[in-house]
């Protein structure tokens, strides 16, 4: 989403851009943004550690304020214009929480510190989603953070210029797959292993990622599967849109960028309730929605999507594209930029 807003925000004649990158970043190469660069990289928990501290001490351009599409501001801030900053979600708390064996204990306590001290700093925090917004006044009232302003922005995709194009259906059930366990993985798994010992008549379903060893021993007892490795935008769009049916088991999201990415490539999504894809999803995609712990409600959500038409899941798509194209994003963003100076004038 950074390379698509950047490109966004250069095409706009109401605004000129500084990118402050690191000698390992994405560099937008649009001409109508200039550069300025840290001497280091920050692929490696050195420099990231110290980009994260100072970045203003190295670079400090002359501008009306600074923006953080990943949120955090630096430790010794030193500039005196407006911070405004994008924080997608407070998952490193809800691992504390509930995962804490994932991370060591001094990892948790530098991201969570982090995120206190953006929200500290900023003078407005941009999020992508009612649900991520309550996400973050919870870890503020947890903390006894005095609650800043907060817009939703929502979030858009690349994959919006992949829509309308027609892809060959391979009949199949998609999952983007992984070993963390807010992703849900190894609970999906489960859920076809047992509508599988009911002999009930799935698709093929393809695995795209990595399993830990748990998901592994329950793939390895399923029919009719296939494994994929992460791939390339190009090839992964090529997949989603070939499938009929992606599945999203997450137990937790900021926005739900899966779903909306699936509906642009003409996939219908079967995803878990309780999380931000219900607010994301037309409510005409709601019938998708499933209790995690329930077999029979995922087997109903499956049918539900594999029987959905081609011209309900177009309308699902284009209702969806007009609230989160990436032009509408981005004219969100800059509003909450307007506002931010007109306050603090």
């Amino acid at each position: 989403m950074t390379q698509s807003l950047l490109n966004s925000f250069a095409k706009r004649d109401d605004l000129e851009i500084t990118q402050v990158i690191s000698k390992s970043s994405f560099r937008d190469d649009v001409a109508a943004s200039r550069t300025r660069r840290l001497p280091f990289r920050t692929d490696n928990p050195i420099g990231r550690l110290i980009a994260d501290k100072g970045h203003n001490m190295f670079t400090n351009p002359e501008v009306d304020l600074w923006y953080y599409p990943k949120g955090y501001v630096a430790h010794f801030c030193q500039t005196s214009v407006p911070k405004i900053g994008t924080m997608h979600d407070t998952i490193v708390q809800y691992y504390a929480d509930r995962y804490p064996e994932t991370r060591s204990s001094r990892a948790f306590d530098y991201w969570i510190g982090n995120t206190q001290r953006s929200l500290r700093k900023l003078d407005r925090v941009l999020t992508i989603s009612e649900t991520a917004a309550n996400q973050l006044r919870q870890f503020c009232d947890r903390y006894k953070i005095a609650i800043p302003t907060i817009d939703i922005t929502y979030e858009g995709s690349c994959w919006e210029h992949r829509r309308g194009e027609s892809f060959q259906k391979q009949g199949n059930a998609v999952h983007l797959a992984s070993a963390s366990p807010h992703k849900g993985t190894n609970r999906l798994l489960g859920l076809w292993k047992v509508l599988q010992e009911r002999n009930k008549d799935l698709p093929r379903m393809t695995l795209v990622g990595k399993l830990d060893q748990t998901g592994q021993e329950i793939f390895d007892q399923l029919d009719n599967v296939e494994m994929k490795p992460t791939e390339q935008i190009d090839a992964l769009q090529q997949t989603v849109g070939q499938a009929s049916v992606l599945l999203l088991p997450s137990e937790i999201e900021g926005f739900g960028l899966p779903a909306l990415e699936a509906y642009y490539v003409g996939t219908p999504v079967c995803y878990a309730g309780g999380t931000s894809v219900a607010e994301v999803i037309d409510p005409m995609g709601h019938q998708g929605e499933f209790a995690i712990d329930d077999v029979d409600d995922f087997a109903r959500s499956l049918d539900w999507a594999l029987d959905l038409s081609p011209t309900n899941i177009g309308q699902i798509n284009d209702l969806m594209y007009d609230r989160f194209s990436i032009a509408k994003v981005t004219d969100r963003i800059i509003e909450a930029f307007r506002m931010t100076l007109d306050d603090n004038r």
